[in-house]
């Protein structure tokens, strides 16, 4: 049986292509041009059964715009782009990539943790403009320690790294619990107590109404003065003018952000000349394999929901809609 399959971008990697193709699937792709305003049109003009979700958020309006629509997959590991609630009032499946593009970010996130505590990205711009700075020392990660929030598949990507650079590693998360061992990693207490103890914060928890905003003034005060903060999941996991003035104001060594509230950020949330602070554009994911690892498993799990097919455990982020 032939599917109608929109992609929420100008193109899928050949491995998530290939694969619906070879299912006799029809597929139609957005322009970055037209944006949300051509993914709504779209979707109320051709009675498609899935989505491919890249990077365009999908409100609830678009989907009422296609009553046909059975199955979102992300070609990514999170899910905050979608309004799952609608989603799921609607009988839509919302699918996920968990784990496709992990190994990438947790490099990603080690990269960034490096450029922070050798301030590489500075001392390459003050080379280039011909200056040779040589006074501000940079921090020796071996013996420091590693306080991850969240310990899903990238945490625990970024936890071996680390471990092998020679840092303790200690983990908290909503939905750690309080069972199981995780050693080499240790586990804390609470997020508090996660905080007291971490000379580098590292942020791998999904957006969720639990988790927004998790981190904010009173949560950075209980880091010390030289700590670090990188930030490669959520940007609504932390509050960013609290992260500012945090560097402002000497308490925060450095930061690293690649996720943004809005992306690209409008002029009025560009943050500029930050002391300390390292942007970069969403590209944790962003390696060949991960792109084509996350397009394949979105393609699959599309597939396996409408050809009703068996699910990974942790695919679907509203599960509750394949019971109905």
């Amino acid at each position: 049986m032939a599917f109608d399959i929109l992609v929420t971008a100008p193109h899928l990697e050949p491995a998530g292509r290939d694969l619906l193709e070879a299912a006799g699937c029809r597929l139609d792709f957005v322009s970055l041009e037209g944006g949300r305003e051509e993914l709504a049109r779209k979707l109320s003009a051709t009675p498609f059964d899935g989505v491919i979700s890249r990077f365009m958020p999908i409100s609830g309006e678009a989907m009422a715009g296609c009553p046909t629509l059975r199955a979102i997959s992300r070609a990514a590991a999170g899910f905050d782009i979608i309004d799952v609630p609608t989603a799921t009032a609607r009988g839509i499946a919302v699918l996920t990539a968990v784990g496709a593009n992990a190994q990438s970010v947790a490099e990603y996130t080690i990269g960034l943790v490096l450029a922070c505590a050798r301030d590489i990205p500075r001392h390459d711009h003050a080379t280039r403009v011909g200056g040779w700075e040589r006074s501000r020392l940079g921090i020796e990660l071996h013996g420091r320690t590693l306080g991850l929030v969240g310990y899903g598949r990238i945490a625990r990507g970024v936890a071996r790294i680390a471990l092998a650079i020679g840092m303790r590693v200690v983990a908290w998360s909503p939905r750690l619990g309080q069972a199981g061992d995780i050693a080499p990693v240790e586990r804390a207490a609470s997020l508090h107590d996660l905080l007291a103890r971490a000379d580098v914060l590292s942020l791998h928890c999904p957006l969720t109404a639990e988790t927004r905003g998790m981190i904010g003034a009173a949560e950075l005060a209980l880091l010390g003065p030289e700590a670090m903060l990188v930030n490669t999941a959520r940007a609504g996991l932390l509050d960013e003018a609290a992260v500012v003035a945090a560097l402002r104001e000497g308490r925060l060594r450095a930061a690293a952000l690649d996720v943004r509230p809005t992306e690209p950020p409008p002029a009025e949330l560009r943050l500029g000349e930050v002391p300390n602070l390292i942007q970069t554009p969403h590209m944790g994911g962003a390696t060949t394999i991960a792109r084509a690892a996350t397009a394949k498993t979105a393609a699959t799990h599309l597939l396996d929901v409408l050809l009703g097919r068996p699910l990974p455990p942790d695919a679907c982020v509203n599960p509750e809609v394949l019971r109905r």
